[in-house]
This record gives C-alpha cells, structure tokens and sequence, in this order.
C-alpha cells in the first residue's frame, strides 16, 4: 500500500539536489524575481507621488520630508544612477530592496531551517509585496525590520557573545526610525532579547549589558541621520516634525490611533469569522477517522481532501477569494487565513508546550510581535504586514513541521494537518499569478496594460505598459501643456493624480502634490494658496485638478477654497475630460 512514509522516502531520494540548489539557485531566483512586473502600470496616484518626493525634495514640506528622511536621500540617490531619471530604471533600482530583504533572510533564518523551506516562504513573502517597489519608506522599513530581528537573534544564540552583532542589530532598529517615524515602536523587539535570557535564567546584569550594547547601536542609528537633517533644516526641526505629526490626527481621523488600531482589528476579525466554517468540517472529519481507526486510509483522506476542495469552492463562490488576480481580493484572504496559522503555531511554540529550544520560542515571540508592530501607523488595515513576511512566511512553515511532529501520526491530527497544507497551497497558488499580473492602481478593473508609452509622449514613463485609456489621456495631457508653451510653469495639482508634476516634469507650485489629502491641513493649504495672490501674475502655476477625491474629509472645503483662487486670479479653463481639468492665468 503507498503510504505518506513511502511518498515522502522517494521524495528524500532528491535531497541530493538540495545543497546546489541552496548554494546557487535559490539565491539568484530570489535576486532577480521581484524584478517582475517592473514594466508595468503608470500609476498617477502613490508611485509617482512617492517618485515626485524624491525628485522634488527642496520644493516640498519638509515635515514629510524628515518624516521620512533616509528613504528621499536613496530615492534621490537612485535618480542619480543610470536611467534612475525614468519610472522604469527607479523600479528596477527600487527592486532590489526587495531583493536584498528577502536574501538577508533567507541566509540568516538558515541558522534554524532547512534553505529550501527558507526558498518557498520568501517567495510567498515577495509574492505578497502589493505596495509599489518604488516606496521605499516602506520597503527600507523592512529591510531594517529584518536584518534587525535577525541579527539580534544571531547575537542571542552566538555560543559566545559578539557586541557588534548586539550594536548592529540595534543601528538597524534605530536608522528605521529615520526611514519612517512611526518605526520607533520596533524597539519593542527587544523584548525577544529579554524573553531568551529570561528562559536561560541569566542575571539581570547579564541582561541590562546586552541591553545596552542594543541600545547603543539604536542611538548611533538614529543621531547619524539626525545630525545630517539639523545641518540642513535646523537643529529645531525635527522635534517640530513630530509636533506636527502628533496634531495632525485632529483632522486625518483616520492616522488618529484609535482609527488605525480599529482598522487593523476589523482585518483581523472579517478574515476569522471567514475561518470559522473550517471548525465544523475538522470535527467531521474527525469523526470519521474514529470510524474503523486504522482501515481504509486511502480512502479517508480522500474523501476529506475532496470536502476541503468544496470548502474552497465555497469560499470561491463567495468571494472570499477571487481569480481576479489584478486586484487585491484575489489573495488577501487566503494571506490572512496562513496568518491566522501562523498566530496558532506561534503560539503553542512560544510556550514549552512544544519543548522547543530557546531560540525557537524567542523566533516565535518575534513573529508575533512582528505580525503586532508592522500595520502600526498605518491607515491601510493589515495591508503593511502582507509587505513585512520575509521572517514570518518561512517560520510559519517551520512551526508547521514542529507541532506536525509533537501531534504524532495519528489519523486524527490529519483534518487540521490537510487544511493547512490546502491554505499553503493557496496562498502559494494565488500570490505567485498576483505577483505577475497586478500592478498598483494601474489595470485593476481588469483592462489590460497593452499600450507602451513612447518617449515622445511621456520621457519618464518611457518603456512601461500601461492601459490604452490611461496612455491616451496622458498622451493628450501632455501635449496640451505643450502646445500651449506651459511646460515651463510650475504645477498646482488637487485630487487623486499627484503623480502629474513628476510625469509632465513640472516642479510643484505649493508645499504638496497631493494637497486634498485630510493629512494636509486646511490652513497649509490656505497659506500656500493665498501666498500667490501678492506675487507676480507671470509667476502664476498651471492647476491640474483631478475631480476624484472622495474620501478626504476636508477635501471639499479645500476645493472650493481653490476654485475661489480661481476665480480671485482670472483663471481660464483651457481643457476638460473625464479625467483632468487644467487652467491657466491669463
């Protein structure tokens, strides 16, 4: 009879295959795969947004600006580098932090893994990487999150204590708060540090000494880049930075932390109530496995195999995922169902419920902590963690092979066993088709990206694909301003296309790009709106207004606002579409 035992022997036959594939293979795939896609979509929204900021850093407000300080020098930097000038050659640059993130961890967590399992999970993790590689306070942000974890998990488990690897994990940590300020709560890492020598019962002075050698590292991090941004705006602007972002919430509800805490609860709570079905059909295949226990073993799997086919058939006629692999809902669901897992495993490996080494429990603590820290400061629900699971998709599989092996081979533990091999397997299957078809914002209804945009239309966005009607309405854009001799002026944007001032190479009039944003008060908008009322009427920018803006809570007063200016200054109407409206003083 062919039984798992005798599949999984002939699978051991290959493991011959293993160590090249480890060795060579295994790392250049992962250096090249998210290089994918990076040809595709002109998004107008976020990537250009984010490339507009780098190019643009001495025209904008510099809250942003330090806010995320390190992520504009590298973007500025990458413009510097061949062909970092178009959209195609920063999305190749800007890849390979994603490159670089994911082969930290695959040759780190090898300290606790097999590298081929360490190859699957850092596939799922890029696969997974919806936000566009080009925002780089993101990606930086978990590269330092990584290397971070990682390196003070290496200086914990070291047989004999290595103070640079304690410094160096902490200058990791403390940096990420110059890429983006809300990291500052990464610091709670160091409670993994706490949890391991608290389990090995080491002296408190034993412990406050590695502590420090962290911190010490966390504040070389963190003054490098400070002293650089006091030498440029002031030593006072970076505690106004901070003022800044702490009153912004007034009017932002949803950056406030009660509206992003609740945010990230309600991800958590929808994707549960999705899992809650797969109880009642455990229990039924658990009953029966009881039923004629050890005959008819083929049998029974296949049959319980053959109901969690129609479970996810179930949730494929709902929604609950989709083959619309150009969008979202095609794999958030089934990301969110593997996390749920993952919460299970780490939590029984976190005890000694598992009799796992020290190093196993603090890993598992890691990624829970990991899986709490990432949304943090983030209004985009549990989206920023589907970025983050270059640690947490591996040991996800790891944990899985440890309680596997604590449960034993009774037919019973088979129903929970198989539904998570089918939510692997999903996952697997729906973020590697997401990874190749979606591009952000771009083609997301489903129209394909046919059209490739020339230099003579669009020299930023030369090279890339994107949709007929977002290249010809680009097309037309362009040419206008052309045509009219306006693309010398600076550019006033309002709506949901900040995007336009890198793409038509305009520099921007006011402190944004994207000023209808309810994180843009209303009285920096006044201010920078009215301060060209007294200036020279040939000084007056181009306005480029989007009319999509809905969901902004104070949008719709600073449009009017706007047309109010408008109309104060003498502007002209010189286009219309469905999608831009430009005017211009006369």
């Amino acid at each position: 009879m062919l039984t798992l035992s005798a599949v999984r022997e002939k699978i051991f036959r290959l493991k011959k295959y293993q160590e090249p594939l480890e060795k060579w293979v295994f790392p250049i795939i992962l250096l090249l795969y998210p290089l994918i896609g990076v040809a595709q979509g002109v998004d107008t929204t976020d990537t250009t947004y984010s490339l507009g900021n780098y190019e643009y850093t001495g025209n904008l407000d510099p809250m942003w600006i330090i806010a995320t300080y390190i992520p504009n020098m590298v973007g500025r930097l990458f413009m510097a580098l061949p062909g970092g000038k178009t959209m195609l050659g920063m999305n190749i640059y800007c890849s390979f932090v994603i490159s670089a993130t994911a082969i930290v961890a695959y040759y780190l967590l090898q300290r606790w893994m097999p590298g081929w399992m360490m190859f699957i999970g850092e596939i799922i993790a890029i696969n997974l990487c919806w936000c566009p590689r080009v925002i780089l306070y993101n990606y930086l942000t978990y590269f330092c999150f990584t290397t971070g974890t990682l390196l003070l998990m290496h200086a914990m488990t070291d047989y004999q204590v290595t103070k640079w690897k304690f410094v160096l994990a902490g200058f990791f940590f403390g940096i990420s708060v110059m890429v983006r300020f809300p990291n500052i709560v990464e610091a709670a890492m160091i409670l993994i540090l706490w949890y391991y020598e608290g389990i090995h019962k080491n002296s408190f002075k034993e412990i406050m000494r590695k502590t420090g050698l962290c911190i010490a590292g966390y504040l070389i991090g963190f003054i490098i880049p400070f002293i650089a941004i006091s030498i440029t705006y002031g030593f006072g602007a970076y505690p106004e930075m901070i003022s800044s972002l702490f009153s912004m919430s007034a009017e932002a509800t949803d950056y406030s932390a009660g509206g992003m805490a609740g945010a990230i609860l309600a991800a958590w709570y929808t994707s549960f109530k999705h899992m809650v079905i797969m109880i009642p059909c455990m229990i039924v295949g658990s009953i029966m496995f009881f039923m004629k226990p050890g005959r008819f073993y083929w049998i029974k799997r296949i049959l319980y195999i053959a109901g969690i086919f129609m479970l996810l058939y179930y949730y494929y006629q709902e929604s609950v995922f989709t083959r619309s692999y150009f969008y979202y809902d095609s794999m958030f669901e089934p990301a969110m169902m593997f996390l749920i897992c993952g919460i299970c495993f780490f939590s029984l490996g976190v005890t000694r419920g598992l009799r796992g080494q020290a190093s196993e429990r603090s890993l598992c603590l890691a990624c829970l902590l990991i899986m709490i820290i990432t949304p943090l400061g983030s209004n985009n629900y549990t989206y920023p963690l589907l970025n983050n699971l270059f640690i947490v998709a591996p040991f996800i599989m790891w944990m899985f092979r440890r309680v596997r092996q604590a449960a034993g081979a009774k037919e019973l533990h088979f129903t929970w066993k198989a539904m998570y091999m089918a939510i692997l397997v999903l996952i697997f299957f729906q973020s590697t088709i997401f990874h190749y078809k979606y591009s952000f914002v771009d083609g997301t209804d489903g129209t394909e990206r046919s059209a490739l945009i020339g230099t003579q239309e669009l020299s930023k966005a030369a090279g890339m694909y994107t949709t007929p009607e977002n290249a010809d309405s680009l097309a037309e854009l362009s040419s206008l301003l052309s045509k009219e001799g306006l693309r010398d002026k600076k550019l006033l944007q309002f709506g949901n296309a900040p995007g336009l001032s890198y793409l038509l190479d305009m520099e921007p009039a006011i402190f944004s790009t994207w000023p209808n944003l309810d994180s843009n008060t209303i009285q920096k908008f006044e201010d920078a709106i009215s301060g060209f009322e007294t200036g020279d009427s040939t000084e007056l920018p181009v306005v480029i207004v989007n009319p999509n803006f809905e969901g902004e809570v104070t949008a719709d007063k600073k449009y009017t606002m706007l047309l109010d200016f408008l109309e104060t200054l003498k502007y002209n109407k010189i286009f219309e579409s469905d999608r831009f409206e430009v005017y211009a003083a006369r």
